[in-house]
Protein backbone atom coordinates (compact mmCIF):
# COMPACT_ATOMS: atom_id res chain seq x y z
CA UNK A 1 0.00 0.00 0.00
CA UNK A 2 2.96 2.52 1.09
CA UNK A 3 4.93 1.49 -2.26
CA UNK A 4 1.61 2.48 -4.40
CA UNK A 5 1.95 6.16 -3.30
CA UNK A 6 3.93 8.64 -5.36
CA UNK A 7 7.08 9.47 -2.72
CA UNK A 8 6.46 13.17 -4.78
CA UNK A 9 3.20 13.53 -3.94
CA UNK A 10 3.82 12.97 0.07
CA UNK A 11 6.87 16.18 0.19
CA UNK A 12 3.88 18.64 -0.11
CA UNK A 13 2.51 17.50 2.71
CA UNK A 14 5.08 17.39 5.12
CA UNK A 15 6.68 20.45 3.83
CA UNK A 16 3.07 22.18 4.66
CA UNK A 17 2.27 20.85 7.94
CA UNK A 18 2.10 22.75 11.34
CA UNK A 19 4.81 21.29 13.11
CA UNK A 20 4.07 23.06 16.30
CA UNK A 21 1.23 20.39 16.69
CA UNK A 22 4.16 17.70 16.46
CA UNK A 23 5.85 19.42 19.16
CA UNK A 24 2.63 19.24 21.28
CA UNK A 25 2.44 15.57 20.43
CA UNK A 26 6.25 14.99 21.26
CA UNK A 27 4.83 16.51 25.09
CA UNK A 28 2.39 14.31 25.27
CA UNK A 29 4.09 11.12 24.27
CA UNK A 30 6.75 12.23 27.41
CA UNK A 31 3.94 12.79 29.60
CA UNK A 32 2.81 8.64 28.74
CA UNK A 33 6.70 8.02 30.52
CA UNK A 34 5.24 8.78 32.94
CA UNK A 35 1.97 7.45 33.45
CA UNK A 36 3.07 4.47 32.69
CA UNK A 37 5.96 4.47 34.73
CA UNK A 38 3.76 5.23 37.73
CA UNK A 39 1.29 2.18 36.39
CA UNK A 40 3.88 0.36 36.80
CA UNK A 41 5.41 0.96 39.83
CA UNK A 42 2.17 0.00 41.34
CA UNK A 43 1.78 -3.42 39.63
CA UNK A 44 5.33 -4.13 41.17
CA UNK A 45 4.75 -3.02 44.69
CA UNK A 46 5.55 -4.32 47.34
CA UNK A 47 8.86 -3.89 45.97
CA UNK A 48 10.23 -0.47 44.89
CA UNK A 49 12.51 1.05 42.58
CA UNK A 50 13.54 4.95 41.68
CA UNK A 51 11.38 6.19 39.23
CA UNK A 52 14.24 6.77 36.49
CA UNK A 53 15.01 3.12 36.60
CA UNK A 54 11.21 1.62 35.85
CA UNK A 55 11.58 4.27 33.04
CA UNK A 56 14.93 3.24 31.58
CA UNK A 57 13.31 -0.59 31.48
CA UNK A 58 10.42 0.29 30.02
CA UNK A 59 11.43 2.41 27.45
CA UNK A 60 14.66 0.23 26.31
CA UNK A 61 11.27 -2.85 26.79
CA UNK A 62 9.56 -0.61 24.19
CA UNK A 63 12.27 -0.27 22.02
CA UNK A 64 13.04 -3.44 21.72
CA UNK A 65 9.63 -4.65 21.15
CA UNK A 66 9.78 -2.60 17.78
CA UNK A 67 12.98 -3.91 16.97
CA UNK A 68 12.91 -8.33 18.53
CA UNK A 69 10.19 -10.61 17.52
CA UNK A 70 7.61 -12.00 19.66
CA UNK A 71 7.53 -9.29 22.28
CA UNK A 72 10.83 -10.03 23.78
CA UNK A 73 11.59 -6.59 24.85
CA UNK A 74 9.45 -7.52 27.80
CA UNK A 75 11.32 -10.32 28.85
CA UNK A 76 14.33 -7.84 28.68
CA UNK A 77 13.24 -5.56 30.57
CA UNK A 78 11.78 -7.95 33.51
CA UNK A 79 15.56 -8.94 33.72
CA UNK A 80 16.81 -5.53 33.97
CA UNK A 81 14.51 -4.43 36.51
CA UNK A 82 15.40 -7.98 38.75
CA UNK A 83 18.23 -7.16 40.17
CA UNK A 84 16.34 -5.21 43.32
CA UNK A 85 16.16 -7.73 46.83
CA UNK A 86 13.19 -9.69 46.60
CA UNK A 87 12.58 -9.44 43.27
CA UNK A 88 13.15 -11.85 40.49
CA UNK A 89 12.91 -12.19 36.60
CA UNK A 90 9.52 -14.14 37.15
CA UNK A 91 8.01 -11.64 39.22
CA UNK A 92 8.99 -8.84 37.44
CA UNK A 93 7.53 -10.88 34.20
CA UNK A 94 4.13 -11.28 36.22
CA UNK A 95 3.54 -7.47 36.88
CA UNK A 96 4.52 -7.10 33.13
CA UNK A 97 1.77 -9.97 31.95
CA UNK A 98 -1.19 -7.84 34.35
CA UNK A 99 -0.30 -4.62 32.58
CA UNK A 100 -0.77 -6.53 29.15
CA UNK A 101 -4.24 -7.60 30.52
CA UNK A 102 -4.97 -3.72 31.12
CA UNK A 103 -4.20 -2.84 27.73
CA UNK A 104 -5.98 -5.44 26.15
CA UNK A 105 -9.13 -3.85 28.73
CA UNK A 106 -8.40 -0.64 27.12
CA UNK A 107 -8.32 -1.20 23.75
CA UNK A 108 -11.60 -3.33 23.99
CA UNK A 109 -13.12 -0.24 25.54
CA UNK A 110 -11.74 2.25 22.54
CA UNK A 111 -12.95 -0.63 19.99
CA UNK A 112 -16.67 -0.52 22.04
CA UNK A 113 -16.61 3.30 22.32
CA UNK A 114 -15.25 4.21 18.42
CA UNK A 115 -18.32 1.74 17.78
CA UNK A 116 -20.87 3.75 19.10
CA UNK A 117 -19.72 6.96 17.41
CA UNK A 118 -19.08 5.20 13.65
CA UNK A 119 -19.35 2.58 12.09
CA UNK A 120 -16.27 0.11 11.75
CA UNK A 121 -14.99 -1.70 8.41
CA UNK A 122 -15.99 -5.13 8.44
CA UNK A 123 -12.19 -6.14 8.34
CA UNK A 124 -11.70 -4.94 11.58
CA UNK A 125 -14.97 -6.17 13.93
CA UNK A 126 -13.12 -9.79 13.31
CA UNK A 127 -10.30 -8.89 14.82
CA UNK A 128 -11.99 -6.71 17.47
CA UNK A 129 -14.37 -8.95 19.09
CA UNK A 130 -11.91 -11.75 18.74
CA UNK A 131 -9.35 -9.62 20.94
CA UNK A 132 -12.48 -8.79 23.50
CA UNK A 133 -13.08 -12.28 23.76
CA UNK A 134 -9.31 -13.10 24.52
CA UNK A 135 -8.43 -10.24 27.01
CA UNK A 136 -11.84 -11.48 29.08
CA UNK A 137 -10.80 -14.97 28.92
CA UNK A 138 -6.88 -13.80 29.87
CA UNK A 139 -8.86 -12.46 33.04
CA UNK A 140 -10.94 -14.33 34.15
CA UNK A 141 -8.18 -17.16 33.58
CA UNK A 142 -5.90 -15.05 35.84
CA UNK A 143 -8.15 -14.69 38.62
CA UNK A 144 -8.62 -18.44 38.85
CA UNK A 145 -5.36 -19.76 38.89
CA UNK A 146 -4.42 -17.01 41.63
CA UNK A 147 -7.73 -18.21 43.88
CA UNK A 148 -6.24 -21.75 43.59
CA UNK A 149 -2.30 -21.08 42.92
CA UNK A 150 -1.09 -23.84 45.78
CA UNK A 151 -3.13 -26.71 44.10
CA UNK A 152 -2.07 -25.40 40.76
CA UNK A 153 1.69 -25.60 41.99
CA UNK A 154 1.49 -28.94 43.44
CA UNK A 155 -0.28 -29.89 39.99
CA UNK A 156 2.58 -28.62 38.50
CA UNK A 157 5.27 -30.25 40.73
CA UNK A 158 3.23 -33.82 40.31
CA UNK A 159 3.31 -33.24 36.53
CA UNK A 160 6.76 -32.33 36.27
CA UNK A 161 7.70 -36.01 38.92
CA UNK A 162 5.81 -37.50 36.18
CA UNK A 163 8.33 -36.54 33.80
CA UNK A 164 11.32 -38.00 36.13
CA UNK A 165 12.49 -34.50 36.54
CA UNK A 166 15.28 -34.21 39.18
CA UNK A 167 14.14 -33.06 42.45
CA UNK A 168 16.19 -30.38 42.32
CA UNK A 169 14.79 -29.06 38.89
CA UNK A 170 10.94 -29.89 40.03
CA UNK A 171 11.65 -27.64 43.07
CA UNK A 172 13.16 -24.78 41.33
CA UNK A 173 10.35 -24.60 38.57
CA UNK A 174 8.08 -24.91 41.35
CA UNK A 175 9.85 -21.33 42.97
CA UNK A 176 10.11 -19.57 39.83
CA UNK A 177 5.92 -20.57 39.30
CA UNK A 178 5.35 -19.06 42.38
CA UNK A 179 7.53 -16.18 41.81
CA UNK A 180 5.59 -15.38 38.50
CA UNK A 181 1.94 -15.61 40.36
CA UNK A 182 3.41 -13.49 43.29
CA UNK A 183 4.11 -10.66 40.49
CA UNK A 184 0.39 -11.40 39.31
CA UNK A 185 -1.47 -10.59 43.12
CA UNK A 186 -1.81 -7.46 42.58
CA UNK A 187 -4.81 -8.31 40.27
CA UNK A 188 -6.34 -10.00 43.61
CA UNK A 189 -5.83 -6.78 44.96
CA UNK A 190 -9.13 -4.14 44.11
CA UNK A 191 -7.08 -0.87 45.37
CA UNK A 192 -4.09 -1.95 43.03
CA UNK A 193 -6.20 -3.56 40.30
CA UNK A 194 -8.63 -0.12 40.09
CA UNK A 195 -5.23 2.31 40.32
CA UNK A 196 -3.56 0.89 37.77
CA UNK A 197 -6.83 0.78 35.92
CA UNK A 198 -7.20 4.21 36.23
CA UNK A 199 -3.49 5.54 35.15
CA UNK A 200 -3.83 3.04 32.01
CA UNK A 201 -7.24 4.80 30.99
CA UNK A 202 -4.96 8.27 31.16
CA UNK A 203 -2.31 6.50 29.45
CA UNK A 204 -4.49 5.93 26.37
CA UNK A 205 -5.83 8.62 26.24
CA UNK A 206 -2.78 10.87 26.36
CA UNK A 207 -2.42 7.90 23.59
CA UNK A 208 -5.39 9.33 21.54
CA UNK A 209 -4.21 13.44 22.14
CA UNK A 210 -1.14 12.39 20.27
CA UNK A 211 -2.90 11.29 17.21
CA UNK A 212 -5.03 13.97 17.59
CA UNK A 213 -2.11 16.68 17.56
CA UNK A 214 -0.27 14.60 14.70
CA UNK A 215 -3.56 14.74 12.71
CA UNK A 216 -4.19 18.32 13.37
CA UNK A 217 -0.66 19.32 11.75
CA UNK A 218 -1.44 17.98 8.28
CA UNK A 219 -5.08 19.10 8.79
CA UNK A 220 -7.40 16.63 9.87
CA UNK A 221 -9.58 16.88 12.83
CA UNK A 222 -11.41 14.23 14.10
CA UNK A 223 -11.16 12.22 17.36
CA UNK A 224 -13.02 9.11 15.96
CA UNK A 225 -10.50 8.68 13.49
CA UNK A 226 -8.02 9.03 15.75
CA UNK A 227 -9.34 7.05 17.89
CA UNK A 228 -9.63 4.24 15.66
CA UNK A 229 -5.78 4.68 14.38
CA UNK A 230 -4.92 3.74 18.01
CA UNK A 231 -6.73 0.38 18.08
CA UNK A 232 -5.81 -0.45 14.65
CA UNK A 233 -1.87 0.51 15.37
CA UNK A 234 -2.46 -1.21 18.67
CA UNK A 235 -3.42 -4.86 17.01
CA UNK A 236 -1.22 -4.29 13.89
CA UNK A 237 2.17 -3.64 15.41
CA UNK A 238 1.65 -5.94 18.19
CA UNK A 239 3.75 -8.30 16.85
CA UNK A 240 6.05 -6.17 14.03
CA UNK A 241 6.86 -8.25 11.31
CA UNK A 242 9.60 -5.60 10.18
CA UNK A 243 12.25 -3.91 11.86
CA UNK A 244 10.69 -1.06 13.84
CA UNK A 245 7.58 -2.11 12.15
CA UNK A 246 8.49 -0.39 8.70
CA UNK A 247 5.94 0.08 6.38
CA UNK A 248 3.65 -1.87 8.50
CA UNK A 249 3.00 1.48 10.73
CA UNK A 250 2.45 4.03 8.11
CA UNK A 251 0.25 1.00 5.96
CA UNK A 252 -1.73 0.83 8.94
CA UNK A 253 -2.36 4.45 9.28
CA UNK A 254 -3.21 4.78 5.83
CA UNK A 255 -5.97 1.98 6.26
CA UNK A 256 -7.21 3.11 9.21
CA UNK A 257 -7.69 6.87 8.26
CA UNK A 258 -8.61 5.98 4.59
CA UNK A 259 -11.99 4.46 6.33
CA UNK A 260 -12.64 8.25 7.46
CA UNK A 261 -11.55 9.87 3.61
CA UNK A 262 -8.19 11.27 4.48
CA UNK A 263 -6.54 11.27 1.29
CA UNK A 264 -3.71 8.41 0.97
CA UNK A 265 -1.09 10.89 0.68
CA UNK A 266 -1.94 13.24 3.90
CA UNK A 267 -2.20 9.38 5.56
CA UNK A 268 0.69 8.40 4.59
CA UNK A 269 1.93 11.73 5.63
CA UNK A 270 1.07 11.58 9.33
CA UNK A 271 1.82 7.77 9.23
CA UNK A 272 5.65 8.75 8.54
CA UNK A 273 5.48 11.61 11.40
CA UNK A 274 3.66 9.43 14.01
CA UNK A 275 5.76 6.79 13.67
CA UNK A 276 8.71 9.25 14.09
CA UNK A 277 6.76 10.83 17.51
CA UNK A 278 5.95 7.49 19.01
CA UNK A 279 9.71 6.08 18.38
CA UNK A 280 12.53 8.77 18.41
CA UNK A 281 11.44 9.73 21.70
CA UNK A 282 11.43 6.35 23.70
CA UNK A 283 14.69 5.53 21.78
CA UNK A 284 16.31 8.57 23.14
CA UNK A 285 15.30 9.13 26.41
CA UNK A 286 15.22 5.62 26.91
CA UNK A 287 18.96 5.16 25.95
CA UNK A 288 20.11 8.12 27.88
CA UNK A 289 18.20 6.65 30.79
CA UNK A 290 19.40 2.97 30.50
CA UNK A 291 22.85 4.44 30.64
CA UNK A 292 22.50 6.42 33.67
CA UNK A 293 20.88 3.91 35.61
CA UNK A 294 23.18 1.07 34.43
CA UNK A 295 26.21 3.18 35.11
CA UNK A 296 24.57 3.43 38.76
CA UNK A 297 24.22 0.11 39.17
CA UNK A 298 20.52 0.07 39.24
CA UNK A 299 20.14 -1.75 35.61
CA UNK A 300 21.39 -4.73 34.19
CA UNK A 301 20.91 -6.86 31.25
CA UNK A 302 21.76 -10.02 33.03
CA UNK A 303 19.99 -11.69 35.57
CA UNK A 304 19.56 -11.19 39.23
CA UNK A 305 20.97 -13.54 41.97
CA UNK A 306 17.91 -12.83 43.79
CA UNK A 307 16.46 -15.10 40.80
CA UNK A 308 17.55 -17.97 42.31
CA UNK A 309 16.93 -17.19 46.48
CA UNK A 310 14.08 -18.89 47.62
CA UNK A 311 10.51 -17.39 47.59
CA UNK A 312 8.76 -15.38 50.20
CA UNK A 313 5.48 -14.46 50.33
CA UNK A 314 3.57 -11.73 51.43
Amino acid sequence: MVRAVNPASVGPALANADYAWVLIAIVVVGLTFITRTVRWAILLHPIVYRGTTITAAMLVGQTLNFLLPLRAGDVLRSIALSHAPGSSVERVLGSVAIEKVWDWLMLTALVLIVALIAPLPEWFVAPARSLGVVAALALIGLGVVLSRRQQGVRLLDRLLMLGRLPERWRRSLAERANRLLDGMEPLRRRNVAWRAGVWSAITWLLGIVTNVAVMRAFGVDSWPAAMFLMAVLMVGVALPPSIAALGIFEALTMLALGVFGVPVETALAIGVALHLVIFAPALVVGSLLAVWEHRAGRLSVLPSRTSMDPVTHD
